[in-house]
């Protein structure tokens, strides 16, 4: 029976509808949403820390980093090593919650940019910035545009 089903349908999936997401700086920012508890804000937030720790680029110098993430935007890590400062976080609003730590651009847009580089914009359809976090990519960009 399970093979004659097999063969039914017209092979297409349905696709589940896009969690929303918000980038934030901190949990008590990500909980004013009231979308997710101050607790699982700090909970997701935290996973994204460790995501950070474990797979953020690292330079063996401050000035390495500073070359490639911008002046003022690395700190040194337990390791000793260099690493760029996470500044905002993309939570997504799912079943179960997640984020992702996010970075400033080098390149004086208004984003941050993922672990992969991918930019995530304030005039961007998709992501809902928060008001500390746009204030944030605007004094990101100002900063880039005078390096």
């Amino acid at each position: 029976m399970a093979a004659a089903l097999a063969g039914c349908g017209n092979g297409t999936t349905a696709k589940a509808p896009k969690a929303e997401t918000g980038i934030f700086i901190s949990s008590g920012d990500c909980a004013s949403t009231g979308k997710l508890s101050i607790d699982q804000c700090g909970q997701v937030i935290d996973a994204a820390v460790a995501l950070h720790q474990n797979r953020a680029p690292s330079y063996k110098s401050l000035s390495a980093c500073a070359a490639a993430e911008g002046p003022d935007r690395c700190a040194r890590g337990v390791d000793g090593k260099y690493q760029p400062n996470v500044q905002a976080f993309l939570v997504v609003f799912g079943k179960p919650p997640s984020a992702i730590p996010l970075y400033a651009t080098s390149d004086g847009s208004l984003a941050f940019k993922g672990l992969d580089k991918q930019k995530f914009g304030l005039n961007d359809d998709g992501s809902n910035f928060s008001e500390s976090a746009a204030t944030l990519a605007h004094q990101n960009a100002r900063v880039s545009k005078k390096s």
